[in-house]
């Protein structure tokens, strides 16, 4: 059962004992964010003092024992005590007098009858407020009985329990009172661990520890002149919410689950503590009432049941979730703070995705207020938690449940709207989930479009198949737009808010040009138009639906819609049909991820559909990715003006169905009808996939027919390889060859290594080579070229050595080459479709050389 209960209330009647299963007292560390937390909890407990304020401190439950032993105990009292009347009674009889009263010790022994708080949730609060009682009465404070006084005690370390033995012992309290009488100027601190009771080992118990910094902080709460005598610890008024677990006949297993979320000092709790003192004066104390017991009862419990963590992440959770709603609540609806007085409580709040209580951030309190001068020179400041905002949180918490019954979301069916690609869990479990402990930017903004609508069916507008439009268009307009910082985060919110009072008719609003865009993609707005309309017509709203969700098109369909038109502009659904069928097919998993680039190939056959990237050509990446990704990739080639290249493929299919294997025999029958010379930059990618591969970024630079660049990133100033020279090694390499041995084909022998070069910059020029040739103790190699200008390869033969040290004792001018003098090395062109016949010719001379 709850109560109501003083510190006082519970330390005179029970023995506090913090069990073994309790960590040691953390009040009293000195790390940064603890020294914040405790300097701003004592300074209100001591302000609480000082003003004779009130002031409650949250739930405090735990187990009571020894109830047994106090009603044995009572019952013998009561025989013990007929038993006396009836002797009285009967020496009365005898005319004798006999005086016998029942009095009870006041021994440490006796106390160990009294009944005994384990607390499960609160020894922290406890722990302070013990420390506080134990201060105000050394220095003086009114104290009828002191029994309290050893009625705390810490059984996880038998250090502290001795140390707290002593502490309280009448002597030594004497003793310190004298000392400190003696030295006004010693702190508290110094005065303890300085005394003659203080063992040296205690100052390695971190709960010693943190009591002896807690009592330093408690001392520095006060003026040195502060009259303590007028303080009666009794009537100190420091209350708590106080529950007996054991009254709800619960098994041991809830007491560890319970004690298990207590384990990290929480900072929720800390921060709901200070948010209650904040808001003690607002003016609806009925509504406030009820938020504090739903906070922590109905709400709390559903964060229980849904998060899937173990109980101590509990706080961590709801605390992430509380922030991020005020955040976004904050973000949407105010335009007069400047974004770079926000940005500070954008980064402490959103500051990890994924759970990790290690990189959860410490935020002092005092950050959720935001303070600015406005351009009249006037200063402003704005509450993170002001009254507007804890209401949208109830809202919220209220969606939660409303929505958690029933199974609401599937109810709205909305399965087809709130789904894959866009997200994997359900909307209602973002924040719930360590994968989703707080969610991208793009997720927390469609989560709070969703939120807002929800928050208000109880409108008389609110309907289901509003629901569906108002997600479906925020959806594809969130998903569709670059929300990557912090800025973008705040624009994205913003845009929102400004369309919320449309939401229950978005529709409508947007046929009508009522929607004013100021930050959403714009091609993306014009695109849901037209299928708004479409949506309408029969059949149109499970094929758009359906082609909207595909991985990769991620709502974005347009350039479908324009090959569903009709000679007369008209939209034809049986096109749609097939082309956006087609599609769905070619950019599926398996083809667009296919080792052999059959989708890249298969375009290709039909036309150069690469995209101009910056200074470049793309193949386009089969990568999901992020929305980046996409729109530096596909999505070029879907608005691009070579567009109708896959429309025109995809009526050459024919309604064939379309699998990897039609692809690479459509590649295939392109190259044997197709007639391309075998030196074709487009014949050279359609037969050597590995070339496309070699593309991390599928970026080529074709400075002229002759002149094309396998890039591996984007820059031609790093590293990269030529197109025919890199087929040249891919057609000639040995199966057995790799990075490290290099071995090159036996038909090129006396060559025994084979490998390709990269060069850097336009004027660079990669190639291929082969070395391993040696004569007369010198080692030969022979470089080969693809001209900038000619369809012919330019060979290079020299001894591997700086140029002023090379001797040409190899000749090859009975083979055409011809010596360059300046460069000491032979050298030769030859047709693209002669190089073989030429290697042959050259590795038989080098064979006559060398024998």
């Amino acid at each position: 059962m709850e109560q109501t209960k003083s510190f006082y209330d519970i330390v005179s009647k029970y023995i506090i004992e913090v069990p073994i299963i309790q960590r040691e007292y953390a009040q009293g560390r000195n790390t940064e964010k603890v020294k914040s937390i405790r300097k701003r909890f004592v300074t209100d407990l001591a302000k609480t003092i000082i003003n004779n304020e009130e002031i409650h401190l949250g739930f405090v439950y735990g187990k009571i024992e020894g109830k047994e032993n106090l009603k044995r105990k009572i019952l013998n009292k009561e025989a013990v005590s007929s038993i006396l009347e009836a002797v009285k009674f009967y020496a009365h009889n005898l005319e004798f007098k006999i005086s016998a009263n029942i009095e009870e010790t006041e021994d440490e022994e006796s106390n160990q009858n009294l009944l005994k708080f384990i607390p499960l949730d609160g020894q922290q609060r406890l722990t302070t407020l013990y420390l506080l009682y134990w201060y105000l009465y050394f220095k003086g404070a009114k104290s009828k009985n002191n029994d309290w006084l050893s009625h705390f005690k810490y059984s996880n370390r038998k250090s502290s329990l001795s140390f707290c033995k002593e502490l309280v012992n009448a002597e030594n309290i004497d003793s310190l009172r004298k000392k400190q009488k003696k030295n006004a100027e010693i702190n508290i601190k110094e005065l303890i661990t300085n005394s003659s009771f203080f063992l040296k080992k205690w100052s390695k118990d971190s709960t010693v520890s943190g009591m002896l910094e807690m009592l330093l902080s408690i001392e520095s709460a006060f003026d040195s002149d502060f009259d303590y005598s007028k303080i009666n610890v009794k009537e100190l008024p420091f209350t708590f919410d106080f529950m007996d677990l054991d009254s709800l006949n619960q098994t041991d297993d809830l007491y560890v689950k319970m004690n298990s979320r207590g384990k990290q000092l929480s900072d929720y709790e800390h921060f709901k503590s200070w948010l209650q003192e904040y808001h003690k004066e607002t003016e609806d104390n009925v509504w406030m009432e009820s938020f504090w017991k739903k906070l922590d009862t109905v709400w709390l419990n559903y964060f229980w049941r849904n998060i899937d963590s173990d109980f101590s992440a509990l706080d961590d959770f709801f605390y992430n979730y509380i922030k991020n709603l005020a955040l976004m609540y904050c973000l949407a609806n105010n335009k007069e703070i400047p974004f770079e007085k926000l940005r500070e409580s954008y980064n402490l709040i959103r500051n990890t995705e994924v759970y990790d209580n290690q990189k959860i951030s410490y935020i002092p309190l005092e950050k959720y207020f935001i303070k600015w001068i406005d351009n009249e020179n006037k200063e402003n400041n704005y509450f993170l938690f002001n009254a507007d905002s804890l209401k949208f949180i109830e809202q919220t918490f209220d969606s939660l449940i409303y929505l958690e019954q029933n199974d609401r979301i599937k109810e709205f069916e909305l399965p087809n709207i709130v789904c894959n690609p866009f997200i994997e869990n359900l909307l209602s479990d973002f924040f719930l989930k360590s994968n989703l402990f707080t969610p991208t930017l793009w997720h927390s903004v469609f989560y709070y479009s969703f939120i807002i609508f929800i928050n208000d069916r109880n409108q008389n507008e609110f309907t289901v198949t509003g629901l569906q439009n108002w997600l479906r268009f925020t959806r594809n307009i969130i998903y569709n737009t670059y929300i990557q910082s912090p800025e973008n985060f705040n624009s994205a919110l913003k845009q929102i808010n400004n369309i919320e009072h449309l939401k229950f008719q978005i529709n409508d609003a947007l046929l009508n040009n009522k929607v004013e865009n100021v930050f959403f993609e714009n091609s993306q707005f014009e695109e849901e138009k037209i299928k708004i309309v479409l949506i309408n017509e029969e059949g149109w709203k499970e094929q758009i639906q359906l082609l909207e969700n595909h991985s990769y098109l991620y709502g974005q369909i347009n350039f479908v819609l324009e090959f569903a038109k009709d000679e007369s502009g008209d939209y034809s659904l049986v096109d749609f049909i097939r082309y956006g069928s087609a599609v769905m097919n070619l950019y599926s998993k398996e083809i667009r991820q296919n080792a052999e680039k059959i989708l890249e190939r298969f375009l290709l056959c039909e036309d150069f559909y690469l995209p101009n990237y910056k200074s470049d050509y793309i193949f386009c990446s089969g990568s999901l990715g992020g929305l980046r990704t996409k729109n530096e990739n596909w999505r070029m080639f879907f608005k691009g003006s070579k567009i109708n290249a896959l429309k025109e493929v995809i009526d050459k299919l024919e309604d064939n169905q379309i699998t990897p294997q039609l692809l690479t025999n459509y590649i295939s029958d392109y190259l044997e009808s197709s007639n391309l010379k075998k030196s074709n930059w487009k014949y050279l990618f359609l037969k050597f996939p590995q070339a496309i591969s070699y593309c991390k970024e599928t970026a080529i630079r074709k400075e002229s027919e002759n002149d094309i660049r396998l890039l591996k990133g984007f820059p031609i100033f790093a590293y990269h390889s030529e197109l025919r020279s890199y087929c040249l090694f891919l057609e000639f390499k040995d199966k057995s060859a790799t990075k490290d041995n290099r071995i090159s084909p036996a038909k090129f022998s006396p060559f025994t290594k084979f490998w390709y070069f990269k060069d850097k910059n336009t004027d660079g020029h990669p190639g291929v080579y082969f070395e391993g040739f040696s004569h007369n103790n010198r080692n030969y190699k022979l470089e080969i070229r693809y001209s900038k200008t000619k369809e012919e390869f330019e060979l290079l033969f020299f001894h591997k050595e700086e140029i002023e040290n090379r001797v040409a004792d190899v000749s090859l001018e009975n083979l055409s080459f011809v010596f360059d003098s300046n460069f000491k090395h032979y050298f030769k062109s030859v047709p693209f479709d002669k190089i073989e016949n030429e290697l042959d010719i050259i590795c038989l001379e080098l064979k006559t050389v060398s024998q």
